[in-house]
C-alpha cells in the first residue's frame, strides 16, 4: 500500500487502469468475530442495510496522468465496520466512482441522501461502491460506467443531456479515493433541478432525498460533506 503522501490532493488523470484480484482482506479475517458482533447492532439499528459484496482498493500507482492499481472483494460488512473504526490503515482505501454533473450555466450537481443511508445529511457528488457490476470477463474494472450507472440510478439523467468528458479527476483524501468523472449537461440549474426532482419524487425508495446545485465556493459554506467533496469542489469551481 502506497504511503499517504498523496492524502488531499486531486489529480487529473488520462486513463485508469484498474483490475479485480481475489486476494483476501487480512482485516477482515482478523476482526471477524467484532465485524459480526458490530453487524447486528447496526443491523437492528437500521434494517435497510444490505450485506452487499463491494471492492476497496488494495494497492495502487499514479504515474504521470495514469491511475493503475486492483480491487479486492469483501462485504458491506467488513467494510462498514472498517469505517467506523476510524479506518485505520488496514492495507486499503475506499475507492469509488464521483458523478462531477457540470449545468450550462457553470454549476455543478450534489445530492443529499435519504436518512437511514451511510452518507445520511451530507452533501455529495452522486456516485457509490464500486461492485461487481463494474467488473469485465477480464478483470478490469470500468470506472466511467460504473458511474455512469449510478448518475442513472440516482438522478434520472442519460445521455439525452448528459455528454461525458475525456479523463477522469481523482481526489485523495485520507483513506478515501473518489474517482471523478465529468459530464457536461445541455439543461441549466433549474432544468437539471425540476428533472431530477421528478426522478426522486417518482421512486420513494432512492437513495437521493433532494438535490441542489452549487455555482461558486461559496456557495458550498455551511453545506456538510464528504472532506473529498469539498476538496473536489475546490479545485472544479476555483
Amino acid at each position: 500500500m502506497q504511503d499517504l503522501e498523496l492524502a488531499r490532493r486531486v489529480v487529473r488523470l488520462q486513463r485508469c487502469e484498474l483490475i479485480a484480484t481475489d486476494r483476501p482482506w487480512p482485516f477482515a479475517l482478523e476482526h471477524a468475530a467484532s465485524i459480526e458482533q458490530h453487524w447486528r447492532k447496526r443491523k437492528s439499528e437500521n434494517p435497510i442495510f444490505f450485506d452487499g459484496r463491494i471492492r476497496m482498493l488494495a494497492d495502487h500507482t499514479c504515474t504521470g496522468d495514469v491511475l493503475g492499481g486492483s480491487l479486492l472483494e469483501t462485504g458491506f460488512k467488513e467494510f462498514l465496520y472498517w469505517r467506523e473504526s476510524g479506518e485505520p490503515e488496514a492495507g486499503v482505501r475506499d475507492a469509488f466512482a464521483s458523478a462531477v454533473i457540470r449545468t450550462a450555466d457553470g454549476g455543478v450537481l450534489l445530492g443529499r441522501q435519504r436518512p437511514g443511508n451511510i452518507n445520511t445529511g451530507l452533501s455529495y457528488l452522486p456516485g457509490g461502491f464500486i461492485d461487481a457490476n463494474d467488473v469485465d470477463a477480464g478483470g478490469r474494472i470500468d470506472i466511467a460506467a460504473s458511474s455512469w450507472r449510478e448518475v442513472r440510478e440516482e438522478t434520472g439523467l442519460g445521455d439525452d443531456v448528459l455528454t461525458q468528458q475525456p479523463g477522469f479527476l481523482a481526489t485523495f483524501s485520507g483513506m478515501q479515493l473518489s474517482i471523478g468523472v465529468e459530464y457536461l449537461c445541455q439543461l441549466d440549474a433549474a432544468g437539471v433541478l425540476d428533472r431530477v426532482t421528478a426522478h426522486l419524487a417518482a421512486d420513494p425508495k432512492s437513495e437521493l432525498a433532494e438535490v441542489v446545485i452549487v455555482h461558486r465556493l461559496r456557495d458550498l459554506d455551511g453545506l456538510a460533506m464528504p472532506a473529498f467533496a469539498r476538496l473536489l469542489l475546490q479545485e472544479v469551481l476555483a
